[in-house]
Formats: C-alpha cells, sequence, structure tokens
C-alpha cells in the first residue's frame, strides 16, 4: 500500500501542512497541496504508478484522491514519503 488512509475530523479548512523530505515544513492552499502531489505523480520512479492510483484516468483525479482520502505518499526508492495534514489556523 503507498498511500495511508486518515481518518478526517469535521473541519472546514483548505490550509494544509506539507512535508517533503529534505524540506522544511510548509503551509500551503490545497490547489498548491494538489499541484506539488501531481508533480510527485507525474515524475514516479519506474514506468507505473502504484496500483492504487494508476486506476485513475488523469494525474489530476490521482492527485485529487490523494488530498481528500489519505495523508501520506510512500514514493519508491530512496526518495521517502510526502506527508500532508489539514490545519486550522486562527
Amino acid at each position: 500500500m503507498f498511500a495511508v488512509r486518515r481518518r478526517r475530523a469535521h473541519m472546514k479548512s483548505e490550509t494544509y501542512v506539507l512535508l517533503e523530505p529534505g524540506k522544511n515544513e510548509e503551509f500551503v492552499s490545497e490547489e498548491e497541496l494538489k499541484m506539488r502531489l501531481k508533480g510527485w505523480l507525474e515524475s514516479w520512479p519506474g514506468d507505473e504508478l502504484p496500483p492504487d492510483l494508476a486506476g485513475f484516468e488523469t494525474i489530476d483525479d490521482a492527485a485529487a484522491y490523494l488530498v481528500r482520502s489519505v495523508c501520506e505518499l510512500e514514493i519508491d526508492g530512496e526518495v521517502g514519503s510526502v506527508q500532508w495534514y489539514q490545519v486550522h489556523l486562527e
């Protein structure tokens, strides 16, 4: 399994904290998170996405699924994992 499911609190926020390998944590909008995930998926090591993501018609659909349904993407090779968490800023 390459994507970790999450429980979603009943929080309405479009802000996420993003943790990428080798980078500091960063606050991003939902749209920016989708774009970053899309970039990771487009440059996926090897020829094919993992089975749980390969079934989507487009990379955009796979990125939207990740934002909605999981909080971690494990990347093959020595890259590590990308994690994101929805946050509420006051």
